[in-house]
């Protein structure tokens, strides 16, 4: 079998933490290549829900955790997350790659600083110093999680750096303690760690955070995460060949959501929205904002799935739709009066398009209990796969793990 990513092609939250519980048994390892602690990945099982940050979707499966050096590390995040395990009776068998960028008090406290400078024009950040501590690996001034293990990085030049525009700084002895104690003995190499298990035939499933709409560079910047998002960030994000990287599965919602500020050409304002809201539960994991609730963008999805070489797809929340009594889908944007369904051409300009709609039969109040799908629904995702060019192998049908339709194709 080969490597898996699991990569979102939205905004977030498209459900990617239960993709990957759901086939986490298929693969030795899990490993997270991207993002920090600003990301949330929600599994329900038996009515209980589990929101993990940092550590990978397959803790529950007891799975090899892994977390590469492309990831922003919050080790006082990760206590909390490993604790949770603790609690469930488990321990978790983690690896964390030595030259992971550490998340420091100081980046938290920039992180709301800076949101603060931008006034009645905030990005939405969740302020949990993931884009400022990228930028101070950059500037060489926040440690690894292997410094910190170690014991061998100064961080003085960092504290003169804050001091420079902050008039108090955040106690970060008491947190270098704390941090080191959690870090002991859990760093090393992820990147030869999972060659390692693939020279020996196990195959390893990648876990993304965010989506590609996020992405630093793709996305729609400045409203955009502080790292990559997407699926070819995998190598450069553990440490290994390109050849490594194995199969794409994209996961997207059967309608889009949002968190936090930025364009959003098909988000919606009225009753419809409000519903989707409240009976898909679009609270945000990390922050517990309302999302912003919009109809599918087909547009903004088929430069997802380009961009990210998917191979199959993963549908989430199709059950919500069943809950009201209308259905559409973005086929293309009306950018000064032309029509264009090229993503890349109207990014310059998405805070002014309007949504061309495409009108598709409901499937309200349609039962999706069983293994086969009603007709009305079939026929919208045949409809998906014929626009996106990509096979729908796997539908999410409730927050449950048990609710999940493999589809033969």
């Amino acid at each position: 079998m080969r490597n898996l990513c699991i990569v979102g092609l939205q905004w977030g939250d498209e459900g990617k933490g239960k993709i990957v519980d759901y086939y986490a048994d298929r693969f030795e390892a899990v490993v997270r290549y991207n993002g920090g602690s600003n990301a949330g990945h929600t599994i329900v099982i038996g009515g209980r829900t589990f929101v993990f940050h940092l550590l990978p979707s397959g803790s529950l499966k007891k799975k090899k955790l892994l977390i590469g050096p492309g990831v922003a590390l919050d080790p006082l995040t990760l206590r909390d997350e490993l604790d949770l395990i603790a609690k469930e009776g488990g321990q978790a068998d983690l690896l964390i790659d030595s030259r992971c960028t550490v998340v420091t008090p100081l980046e938290k406290e920039m992180d709301a600083f800076i949101e603060g400078l931008r006034g009645d024009n905030p990005i939405g950040t969740t302020k949990r110093g993931i884009g400022p501590s990228y930028a101070m690996r950059a500037l060489r001034l926040v440690p690894r999680a292997g410094d910190l293990d170690n014991g061998t990085f100064d961080m003085s030049s960092a504290v003169a750096f804050y001091r420079s525009f902050m008039k108090t700084l955040p106690d970060l002895e008491s947190w270098t303690s704390a941090s080191r104690r959690i870090l002991e003995g859990r760093t090393g190499d992820v990147g030869g760690t999972v060659m390692d298990l693939n020279e020996k035939g196990h195959s390893v499933m990648f876990e993304g955070a965010q989506g590609v709409l996020l992405d630093l560079v793709y996305g729609t910047y400045p409203y955009v995460t502080g790292a990559h998002t997407i699926a070819t960030y995998v190598p450069a994000g553990l440490g290994i060949p390109n050849s490594a990287l194995g199969d794409v599965m994209g996961v997207a919602k059967a309608y889009t959501t949002r968190v936090g500020g930025g364009p959003f050409p098909t988000e919606m304002f009225d009753e419809t929205g409000d519903k989707i809201r409240r009976e898909g539960k679009e609270y945000g994991a990390t922050t517990g904002r309302p999302r912003r609730i919009g109809w599918l963008d087909l547009v903004a999805l088929k430069y997802a799935v380009r961009l990210n070489g998917v191979s199959e797809l993963a549908l989430t929340k199709l059950d919500i739709l069943t809950k009201v009594r209308e259905m559409k889908v973005c086929t293309a944007y009306s950018v000064d009066g032309r029509e264009t369904s090229d993503f890349s051409k109207a990014l310059p300009r998405l805070a002014s398009v309007r949504p061309v709609y495409k009108e598709l039969p409901s499937f309200s109040g349609a039962d999706l209990k069983d293994e086969q799908l009603p007709r009305v629904v079939e026929d919208f995702v045949g409809y998906l796969e014929d626009e996106l060019r990509v096979k729908v192998t796997l539908v999410s049908t409730g927050e449950e793990r048990s609710a999940t339709i493999r589809r033969s194709i």
